[in-house]
């Protein structure tokens, strides 16, 4: 134990010490290298192991309204909010340009999210011990990293926490905006980060962040009114308003461990899962944090909550997690954020592209990330009440 605590040690002085410019060449040498074993693996196994267009593909159709013509959300379906179309286009527009056609994206979108990540991976190994860096740099954290739009508003919650915990809480609070304007679940993160403001100053300036918050959306949402109306300003809400089960969620979950459909899809589980989503983002602010430890912990038990109540689960979701897990100062939550990712890749690809002969896999997968979000959300509440017991293990202060 002694001699893998040195390695580690040794390992994470690495990346402290050694200048960005190598570490990228090095993370990315590793990587390449990595990824064409694994490619190769897939093939012979039928495996998406190291690449997985599918949801470029989806970025590509819903960006075809700046090369095609049509109005977003008319004439061009897409499922995202505007910001992230706006991503989207501005990738087709730019790989349309180099060379046409969907390779040209996929090798823009995969260069220029790697730059990112490594960027993130870098600056969390200036200030982190290796448990957070691990994190990161688990599989799924590298393969949805590159291949999911999710990087960018996880990078925006990043750099919300980086301001919030040197007390740039308008900063933080501008960042999270983006992030939520970007992707939805940033929103539930509001309020406990409104009841922490109100703690450290007042209401007033908690109604300011929380205004400054949720600008970007509402400024996304009149600009979309003005040219696709109100059908085309709730489409993606549309869209995702009626989704069901997927066979991943914990719903889901729960059927597999009973062996039977105790719980029914339909309109019922829709709103006992939306209910309890909410409850989550409300019972973190009820918890009323305090410190920048508290808001990690309310937080990480608000998104988990989210991801927990979804009916509709997606694997990639293990990237919001990323840039809380990391400032937590619990070394179990640290270790679960880790193995979360680990089982996540089992998940998927591995499992879920080998469920057909392999269903009991898949089950078993689903049910153990399940439990997994469960555990790691009691983490966050014991890391509220029982902190004399917990050490700081992630970031820094």
């Amino acid at each position: 134990m002694h001699g893998l605590k040195t390695s580690i040690g040794r390992l994470s002085n690495f990346f402290r010490k050694v200048p960005f410019p190598i570490t990228g060449v090095f993370l990315t040498a590793t990587v390449l290298v990595g990824g064409v074993i694994l490619h190769l693996v897939g093939k012979k196994f039928h495996i998406r192991l190291a690449f997985d267009p599918l949801d470029l593909d989806v970025y590509i159709y819903s960006a075809r309204w700046v090369l095609e013509g049509g109005r977003l959300y008319h004439e061009v379906h897409s499922e995202y909010p505007l910001f992230a179309n706006i991503i989207f286009a501005t990738f087709r527009y730019i790989s349309n340009w180099l060379h046409p056609g969907e390779y040209s994206f996929y090798a823009l979108w995969i260069a220029s999210a790697w730059f990112v990540y490594l960027y993130v991976v870098y600056r969390i190994a200036s200030d982190a011990t290796m448990l957070a860096l691990l994190a990161w740099l688990a599989p799924a954290s590298i393969y949805f990293a590159l291949f999911r739009f999710d990087l960018y508003p996880v990078v925006a919650t990043l750099v919300a926490l980086y301001a919030i915990r040197r007390t740039g809480y308008i900063e933080g609070a501008i960042w999270l905006g983006v992030a939520i304007a970007l992707k939805g679940y940033a929103l539930f993160l509001l309020p406990a980060y409104c009841v922490f403001i109100a703690c450290q100053h007042d209401f007033a300036a908690a109604i300011k962040a929380g205004v400054l918050a949720v600008a970007p959306m509402i400024l996304s949402l009149i600009i979309v009114y003005t040219f696709a109306g109100w059908e085309g300003m709730v489409a993606p809400f549309d869209f995702h308003a009626v989704r069901t089960l997927n066979g991943e969620s914990t719903f889901d979950a729960i059927n597999y461990l009973f062996g039977a459909p105790v719980i029914p899809n339909g309109s019922g589980v829709l709103w006992v899962g939306r209910f309890l989503q909410v409850g989550s983002a409300l019972a973190a602010a009820a918890m009323r944090p305090r410190s920048f430890e508290d808001l990690v912990n309310t937080f990480l038990f608000a998104v988990l909550g989210f991801m927990s109540f979804s009916v509709f689960y997606s694997p990639q979701f293990v990237l919001w997690i990323l840039p809380l897990v990391c400032f937590s100062g619990s070394r179990v939550m640290l270790i679960s954020g880790i193995i979360f990712s680990w089982l996540t890749y089992l998940l998927m690809p591995i499992a879920f592209d080998l469920h057909s002969v392999q269903p009991g896999l898949y089950h078993a997968m689903i049910v153990t990330v399940a439990l997994l979000r469960i555990f790691m959300m009691f983490l966050a509440i014991m890391g509220l009440y029982r902190k004399p017991l917990i050490g700081r293990t992630g970031l820094d202060g």
